[in-house]
């Protein structure tokens, strides 16, 4: 039962993170609310309903029946302790999204959408369909946004061209020649973007020239990965 309890409480944080409500969840189903409810608050997955919310939002079927390993699948081809890992020879299903690795947000100079929309050694997983039409996943690396995006947070990324309007005040992924990839509010002051983190205790604000700008992402959903 302690496990069943825990799914649903996973479940429902993942959700809650996301800003989606029950009734959102159940008509991506297709199912009752009150289904919803139930397995949300301990009733079992069976293998069939296990299926559904995999296809669905991408939960590992045997998380769902037993609560052991991960919440969604999390492997990689490659050392971890390497920056920049050869490529395996291992063919990567094309529909589904790359996924910045951590390591990669303070690499300067890289283009990052060229390199993991081109590799074989990133992780990969299927689009979340609530969200807004998202081009990667990034694994966000420190706590500057903390406490609304914390480390080891999945984030959905937008590319958007570096000249689109900023929604002042809004979350962005700013890949850059000379700091790498990094989080931040935005505030476009013209020629320089002002980058002002949600952990202002550790982080402080600062500027970035326009020119500095690789490529720009809006942040348009955020998963809890356990």
């Amino acid at each position: 039962m302690a496990n069943r309890v825990l799914i649903g409480k996973k479940i429902k944080e993942y959700f809650s993170e996301a800003g989606m409500s029950q009734q959102e969840v159940a008509k991506v189903l297709n199912v009752q609310q009150a289904a919803v409810s139930n397995q949300l608050n301990g009733r079992p997955f069976g293998k069939n309903s296990a299926a559904k919310w995999n296809k669905a939002f991408g939960f590992r079927i045997n998380w769902l029946l037993t609560g052991e390993g991960a919440m969604f699948d999390d492997t990689e081809c490659g050392r971890h302790d390497e920056i920049l890992p050869k490529d395996c020879h291992e063919a990567v299903p094309s529909e589904d999204i790359p996924v910045i690795p951590a390591r990669l947000f303070r690499v300067p100079d890289l283009n990052i959408y060229e390199y993991v929309t081109t590799s074989q050694t990133v992780d990969r997983m299927p689009s979340v369909p609530h969200f807004q039409k998202h081009d990667l996943f990034a694994r966000c690396p420190g706590d500057a946004m903390a406490p609304r995006i914390c480390r080891g947070y999945l984030l959905a990324l937008r590319r958007i061209a570096k000249d689109s309007t900023i929604i002042n005040g809004e979350i962005y992924a700013v890949d850059t020649f000379s700091q790498g990839m990094f989080i931040r509010k935005i505030v476009d002051n013209g020629d320089k973007l002002m980058c002002i983190a949600e952990n202002q205790a550790d982080f402080p604000d600062f500027e970035l020239p326009r020119e500095d700008v690789i490529d720009l992402y809006r942040v348009v959903g955020v998963l809890i990965v356990m």
